[in-house]
Formats: structure tokens, C-alpha cells, sequence
């Protein structure tokens, strides 16, 4: 798991619609690929405010050559965007960190309301019971607090249990009354703490036509807001958002149909599936700018 500088400028990005504050807890421990310029550096990029003297009180026993070379600690990050304290949590000590709990299991009623942000940065993809998982977030989040996804899309095969699509959040925490404040999806390359990232605003739908095919060979993943509320749960029932319009009858009527969609209600069934594969190829040629919008590049 690592923090590189797309992920720093999203996390300062929703920083700068709400100010952090309080306690944060990240699951599992966050290598962060950057020094204390290049936090700085990206800070004034986004017009970000850093804690005042966040360096002296993290860099005070090093020398200045020290300072320039090495990246910083997930703690130096954390409470250099204004959080108070920081804990970590995973299910093994391997990693220095403060908390050792397997969230396949309950969550201790001591970790209960205490957190007024959980960070999710690369984590739940790889614990198999992702409904516990979501369950204890919930448990251990004040009311309130934001919790954020910064989890895996597309093309990471093996990377962990789950490669995630972004509708499973959307579903799950508009099912389960939490106000949701942001939804990305995010395009980079596997030198993610070099090249930039395509930042995309995701809405639930938008990525019906590409669900068969039509991604490039880009990695892609998911940025997701959501903040608990006073009706906020855990355990609605959740059915995919897709499915739910289809269902309620509120899908696009035939009027708003694209023209591509008039034309393929036209076909007979064994025309689609010959023609199929060569519409899902010319897709994949299609740049996702114009299937989504791009709202920035970090």
C-alpha cells in the first residue's frame, strides 16, 4: 500500500472541501511516495493549507540533507493535512502497526465511535469477508466522520481478493443512508508515483455501455467519499444500481436512446453477438474522456 502524489492531492482535494480534524485511522500501514518538498510543493498546487510547523515537529532530530532525500512517514503526511492523531490498523505487526485486529472478525466495542476519518487506501481487496470489513468501518466511524475508498479497478489481476467496480460503493452506502460526497475514477500507469493521473467524475451508470469491454490497458481504481450519518447502517439490503432502474421501470426511455442504441434495438439477436466483439474493440479505442468527464489531472 502506498501514497504517491495523485492520491496526496485527491486526499487534499477533499481536505479542502471539509477540513480534516480528530483522529484517523488508516487500515493497514501507508508507504508514502514523496519528501517533505514534494508535500509542500503539491500543497501549494492545490492551495492546500499544511499543519503550521508540521516539518520542525516531525524532522527536528535530522539533518537537512536527511530531510531532502528520504520520504516522508504516513504519520508526517496524516497530521500535516491537519489530523490530530493517526493509528493504523492490520491483522499483522509486520508493519509497526498500532492496532493488530483481523477485520474479518468484530470489531472490540472499544474501537466503536472513535475515528473521525477512516482511510481505506489499498486494503479491503485483500480481506475476504468485505462485508465484515464494511460492517466494522461503519462501527468504529463517528457519526459524522468521512470514510475513504482508495481502492483497486480494473487491471489488477491477482493484486488482491477483489478488483472492485466502483457502482459496489455508490450501491452500498447510498443503500445504507450515508451521504456520499465524492466518486472518481481514476486512470495511471504502473509508475503511478511518476506519470499523472486521469481524474474522472463518476456517476452511477456512466460505465453501463463499457461493463462487456471497451477499457484500454490502463490500471484504473476508485476515489470514494462517503460521510456517516445519524441514519447511516450497514446492513440494507443491496442491489445492484443498474438492475434497480431496470427494475423500477425508470430506465432511459427509447427517445433518449443514443443513436447506436436505436440502431442495435433494430438488430436480430444473432447479428448483435457477431457484431459484439468488433463494437467492444472500437470502444477500447475510444478515449474514456468521452465516456466521462475529466475533471482533473494530479
Amino acid at each position: 500500500m502506498g501514497m504517491s502524489r495523485g492520491g496526496i492531492k485527491l486526499m487534499m482535494r477533499e481536505g479542502r472541501r471539509e477540513r480534516y480534524f480528530g483522529k484517523v485511522l488508516t487500515a493497514g500501514r501507508q508507504d508514502v511516495f514523496g519528501t517533505a518538498d514534494n508535500l509542500e510543493r503539491w500543497a501549494q498546487e492545490m492551495d492546500y493549507v499544511l499543519t503550521s510547523g508540521w516539518r520542525r515537529k516531525h524532522f527536528h532530530d535530522e539533518d537537512e540533507t536527511k530531510k531532502k532525500r528520504r520520504n516522508i512517514a504516513d504519520e508526517a503526511l496524516f497530521l500535516a493535512l491537519g489530523f490530530d492523531e493517526l493509528e493504523s490498523m492490520d491483522y499483522s505487526s509486520y508493519e509497526a502497526c498500532t492496532i493488530v485486529h483481523d477485520l474479518n472478525k468484530d470489531i472490540p466495542i472499544q474501537y466503536h465511535d472513535r475515528y473521525d476519518l477512516i482511510f481505506d487506501g489499498g486494503t479491503s481487496e485483500h480481506i475476504f469477508d468485505l462485508p465484515k470489513v464494511l460492517e466494522n468501518y461503519n462501527k468504529m466511524l463517528k457519526r459524522g466522520g468521512r470514510i475513504i475508498h482508495a481502492a483497486p479497478s480494473s487491471n489488477h489481476v491477482d493484486h488482491g481478493f477483489y478488483m472492485f467496480s466502483p457502482t459496489l460503493f455508490s450501491d452500498y452506502y447510498s443503500s445504507n443512508n450515508w451521504s456520499i460526497r465524492d466518486s472518481l475514477f481514476i486512470q495511471y500507469s504502473p509508475r503511478h508515483d511518476k506519470d499523472l493521473w486521469n481524474i474522472y467524475d463518476y456517476q452511477p451508470g456512466c460505465l453501463d455501455r463499457l461493463s462487456f469491454g471497451g477499457l484500454n490497458k490502463g490500471m484504473y481504481g476508485i476515489f470514494f467519499v462517503a460521510e456517516k450519518t445519524r441514519d447511516s447502517s450497514f446492513d440494507a439490503d443491496v442491489q445492484q444500481g443498474i438492475y434497480k432502474r431496470i427494475w423500477s421501470k425508470t430506465q432511459i426511455s427509447s427517445k433518449k436512446k443514443s443513436f447506436l442504441q436505436k440502431i442495435a434495438n433494430l438488430l436480430p439477436p444473432r447479428i448483435k453477438e457477431a457484431v459484439r466483439p468488433y463494437y467492444q474493440s472500437l470502444l477500447a479505442k475510444v478515449p474514456l474522456k468521452y465516456h466521462l468527464k475529466l475533471i482533473a489531472r494530479y
